[in-house]
């Protein structure tokens, strides 16, 4: 009985101490990945300030937003949950502070949580076909998702006419969107290695 007891401690004792080593090696992790996902957010929203650029005169309005480019970054470097926390708490603070879309933008910009969850899953495959398929596929989704969106919201709430939007679509409008989605994608991989050796982060973390 006495040896139960013995072996009972000597397995809790075991326990705490495997638990506590844990989250000694947890807690600087957690720690590392708030602060860097406060970086992120910060540099989103100076981006969705400062770095918008127009592409075509014709239509000022159409600009080409680089502040989806820390989200995705933050996705490849911490994985899919940092991704969505950057996106939600910067898109959330744009929509209160200085979007002139309001929450209509908020709403365009959750369309980018699709490409979020393709490149965290896919970026982890090491075929470079499957990951290129997978990649590209959230990015024809989530553009497919944002034509539906605008549409919508450009006819019932800006009140622009299914004539007009109809005739600017393909030729302007899905261009436009495709070639700012590729390049906030292809940016954010080309900088995920120099930003790893900046913040000093491992690999895996």
């Amino acid at each position: 009985m006495w040896k139960e007891k013995i072996n009972n401690k000597y397995t809790y004792t075991k326990l705490i101490f495997c638990i506590g080593e844990g989250i000694k090696v947890m807690k600087p992790n957690k720690i590392l990945k708030i602060t860097h996902n406060s970086v992120f957010i910060v540099i989103t929203l100076i981006l969705g300030y400062f770095g918008r650029l127009s592409i075509l005169p014709v239509f000022p309005f159409l600009k080409l937003d680089f502040s989806d480019i820390p989200v995705f970054l933050v996705t490849l470097i911490s994985g899919i949950p940092s991704g969505i926390i950057v996106l939600l708490v910067s898109s959330s603070f744009r929509a209160l502070m200085f979007s002139s879309a309001g929450w209509a933008g908020f709403i365009i910009r959750l369309t980018s949580l699709v490409v979020i969850l393709s490149t965290g899953v896919f970026n982890k495959c090491n075929s470079k076909i499957l990951k290129f398929f997978g990649i590209s596929l959230g990015v024809i989704i989530c553009l497919f998702l944002k034509l539906i969106i605008n549409y919508f919201l450009w006819i019932n709430l800006f009140f622009i006419s299914p004539e007009v939007l109809n005739k600017f679509m393909f030729p302007i409008i899905i261009p436009y969107n495709l070639i700012k989605l590729l390049t906030t994608i292809v940016l954010a991989f080309y900088l995920e290695k120099p930003i790893r050796k900046l913040l000093n982060i491992p690999k895996n973390y």
